[in-house]
């Protein structure tokens, strides 16, 4: 009755434990190991108590057998497990170690043993027992060989806190297991089966369980943070291990990546160019060239384990495509001039300050008696005077000049590049092209004219623009001044005495 209440508690515990690894369980081998190694122990611990049943059936006899092999495999699942948890491939010493508990298990079938005894190492047999009991305790003595060596060699804090957890665990099984097969037995005369080793195992598989949980919850993931936080998230988000590779990536990052075939151990830098693992990126702009065309995308980046040098890191990806493409668009309106489509004097003020090093020729233009058309046909015609002053305008300088609507009726035209001579015919071509405009679809009887003033920086030896718009604009005033529809150079000789000289 006793052995029975102990393996029914103790078994509700491990099926809570299996339970929990198995639903939570994900691609990572560590796991996958640890669920193989629960899921033979707990068969195991049922077929304990089927042995307990002296049936002569060959059902019987098949229980009892599978009972015996479960028993001898212990430990080369837990050999097993070992190997995922420090990342060791197979090797021949594995496999050796499997074959020879293949061939003890074999032996059974050339001695006579009693299932009656519910563990090998009570047997009477003076061959059978020790082959089996060396057989079972080489692997999980290896085992602990390769724990020790690499607790020994490791830096990742992290592996020495599992380690020492599984250390424990072995410490307290064995210790039990010894009390419960010769302390008890030989000093108190007290023969308790097999209940205390279940104990024994509970506290094994409970230590290691607790060590993966604590230090490796990352890859634990619960079934609510994997789908509500990871999957399921509307930002892309991958992990990055120290190898610069992804652990995993999300549907989301796939979606904006327009990569549907990333996968674990993938490069990050194969799909976004210039990645730096060291950088805690923090809303960090970057494009990337996609299947569906150049994107803009938002990184921010910082590990999961700040304590840890080595951490693995979260990268969070955001689609800022269209979000910069509007944003890009309210500057420009910002600084465009929604009548002319030229820039605005804001424009002017913030980007256009310094003119030194090459040549810079300003044009200041003035559209003559504009006010008298505003007061005469009204502003609607005034408006389409000034639409089609900028267009002629526009289509007779490079592409590239940048032209600002100062005023109401003025603009200014910065020629990069341009001496004052091929500033003055510009002018002079567009002075000539807007007096010979044919207005009468805009049914205006008036002719319109310009008045332009031209400043050159390196005539003038200004490095100021809007020191040289104002030499411009002195300049246009003087064409005003003799009659209109004229353009006109700004020089200076001297300190104190200006000269306008007119072009044409």
């Amino acid at each position: 009755m006793l052995q029975f209440l102990t393996f029914a508690i103790i078994f509700g515990i491990m099926m809570y434990i299996w339970s929990f690894v198995f639903l939570n369980k994900n691609n990572d081998k560590l796991h996958n190991a640890f669920l193989s190694l629960i899921s033979f122990v707990m068969l195991w611990m049922v077929l304990s108590m089927c042995n307990t049943y002296n049936s002569t059936s060959v059902f019987g006899l098949i229980l009892k057998t599978v009972y015996w092999l479960c028993m001898m495999s212990l430990s080369m699942f837990f050999l097993f497990f070992v190997y995922r948890l420090i990342r060791k491939k197979l090797d021949a010493a594995f496999y050796i170690f499997a074959g020879i508990n293949t061939i003890t298990i074999i032996m059974r079938y050339f001695y006579p043993i009693d299932y009656s005894d519910p563990t090998f190492w009570r047997l009477s047999l003076p061959v059978v027992a020790p082959i089996m009991s060396a057989s079972f305790t080489l692997p999980a003595a290896y085992a602990l060989i390769l724990l020790i060596r690499r607790y020994l060699l490791t830096r990742d804090p992290q592996q020495k806190a599992q380690i020492q957890y599984i250390f424990l665990g072995v410490f307290l099984s064995v210790s039990i297991s010894v009390i419960s097969e010769y302390v008890l037995p030989a000093v108190f005369h007290i023969h308790l089966g097999i209940s205390l080793m279940y104990i024994a195992i509970l506290i094994f598989i409970v230590c290691m369980f607790v060590s993966i949980m604590r230090y490796k919850l990352m890859n634990m993931r619960s079934e609510y943070i994997y789908r509500r936080l990871l999957s399921d998230s509307p930002e892309g988000v991958l992990l990055v291990n120290r190898h610069r590779k992804i652990i995993y990536a999300n549907n989301a990052v796939k979606r904006i990546l327009h990569s549907y075939g990333i996968t674990d151990g993938n490069l990050v830098a194969d799909y976004i160019p210039g990645y730096s693992f060291e950088e805690n990126y923090v809303e960090h702009e970057v494009s990337v060239d996609t299947s569906g065309g150049v994107i803009q995308i938002s990184l921010t980046q910082y590990p999961t384990d700040p304590g840890y040098s080595d951490s693995a890191k979260i990268l969070k990806i955001t689609d800022v495509t269209l979000a910069k493409r509007e944003k890009e668009l309210l500057a420009k309106k910002a600084i465009t001039d929604p009548l002319t489509g030229f820039y605005t004097k804001q424009y002017l003020n913030e980007r256009c300050l310094d003119c030194a090093g090459a040549s810079l020729s300003v044009l200041f233009i003035d559209i003559d008696n504009l006010k008298s058309v505003n007061d005469r046909y009204g502003h609607m015609a005034g408006d389409k005077i000034l639409e089609a002053v900028a267009v002629y305008i526009r289509n007779n300088v490079r592409g590239d000049t940048k032209i600002i609507r100062f005023g109401g009726d003025e603009f200014v035209i910065l020629l990069e590049g341009t001496s004052a001579d091929d500033a003055c015919r510009i002018a002079e071509r567009i002075c000539r092209g807007v007096a010979d405009m044919d207005l009468d679809h805009y049914n205006l009887s008036q002719k319109v004219s310009l008045s332009i003033g031209v400043a050159n920086n390196l005539m003038l030896g200004i490095c100021s623009v809007s020191e040289l718009i104002k030499k411009a604009d002195t300049a246009m005033y003087k064409s005003k001044s003799v009659g209109k529809n004229n353009v006109t150079l700004f020089t200076e000789t001297d300190n104190d005495n200006l000269k306008e000289m007119l072009c044409i």
